[in-house]
């Protein structure tokens, strides 16, 4: 005897950049990197719906309180970045879990901490997880902590998607660790994280799935050799902005067997100790000598038709329906509808 799937109503929940709130002319030019438009809403509805679901549509924003009961979907598909404050990306997710609705991706604490680069940081070395050393600096004028040595790399932050990355981040003296603190806090408004700067190539890796029940995207390095030769030699918000015509990677990326396998077991420990649910993603830092550094994990990471996780799942013939879909039938099962 058969068994017949449940068709369920699946909230779509987005922020949409054509909708996001007016600023002032001062904030930097990056700050809509993370949003999306409508035709990022249309692929994920697609990517649902091909799991058989009713898709209704809605924006993340205060007028969920009201659109919700509504309609009382099954479960809601979160991908709102969201639009104000350090731990933007933790807001829908808190309303969802004070209205009592199931929903996919972090939980607030979850993306909270792993929005804010410190913290994550601080649950990494905890657990024994290689990470550079860091100082937040709320000033210009932090005294630079001993054990850290140039050249150093700053960055603000909560900010993803490359925001905040440009040539002038990585600093050789203290006259420019300052310069470039100084820029950051000033334009984006929050304490600078300092790192410690790791020579080497990107890679990225993502997953799917809750638990020890995940499943792996192939291992992407980017190329970075084809960008304009003005740009400095990592990835920044030009590269991912400007420039992301120019993009080339290679997945999966040409590493050993071993080498591959320590990075799918740092991802999935990452994945864990920072407490995050259905997908995600780990960037890291791979030394000319052999050596990994995590330098952060994405939460909510983009699944877009141009995000890092499409490649990647592109690179073993799923395509972004079926990546979306995967994404959406992690949670359904976790909460086993």
């Amino acid at each position: 005897m058969s068994t017949q799937k449940k068709r369920l109503t699946i909230a779509l929940l987005v922020n949409l950049a054509q909708n996001a709130p007016d600023l002032g002319a001062d904030v930097p030019s990056d700050r809509l990197a993370e949003l999306d438009y409508a035709e990022d809403v249309a692929a994920y509805a697609a990517g649902i719906e091909g799991l058989g679901h009713e898709v209704v549509f809605h924006e993340g924003n205060g007028e969920l309180f009201q659109w919700l009961p509504q309609i009382q979907p099954d479960l809601c598909f979160n991908v709102c970045e969201g639009l104000i404050g350090e731990s933007r990306e933790a807001h829908v997710p808190a309303m969802l879990e004070m209205m009592g609705y199931r929903y996919s991706g972090p939980t607030p604490l979850a993306a909270a901490i792993t929005q804010d680069k410190p913290s994550t940081k601080r649950i990494l070395d905890y657990y024994d997880l290689p990470t550079p050393l860091f100082q937040v600096f709320r000033s210009p004028d932090d005294k630079l902590q001993p054990e850290l040595a140039f050249p150093l790399f700053v960055k603000p932050q909560h900010e993803g998607t490359g925001m905040g990355i440009k040539n002038d981040s990585i600093v050789h003296t203290a006259a420019q660790l300052r310069d470039t603190v100084a820029r950051v806090i000033a334009q984006y408004r929050q304490p600078a994280l300092v790192e410690t700067f790791v020579e080497g190539i990107d890679l990225t890796c993502g997953l799917v799935g809750n638990g020890d029940d995940v499943h792996f995207f192939p291992i992407n390095q980017t190329d970075l050799s084809g960008y304009p030769t003005d740009l400095a030699p990592f990835y920044s918000s030009a590269h991912k902005i400007d420039f992301a015509n120019y993009y080339r990677y290679h997945c999966p990326a040409p590493i050993s067997a071993e080498l591959a396998a320590e990075v799918r077991n740092l991802t999935h420990q990452t994945f864990l100790v920072t407490g995050c649910r259905d997908y995600s993603r780990v960037d890291f830092r791979l030394t000319p000598d052999g050596k990994l550094y995590i330098l952060e994990i994405n939460s909510l990471p983009g699944i877009t038709l141009r995000s890092d996780l499409t490649l990647m799942a592109q690179a073993e013939n799923i395509g972004h329906s079926q990546m979306v879909g995967m994404v959406a039938a992690a949670a359904i099962k976790r909460y086993g509808l």
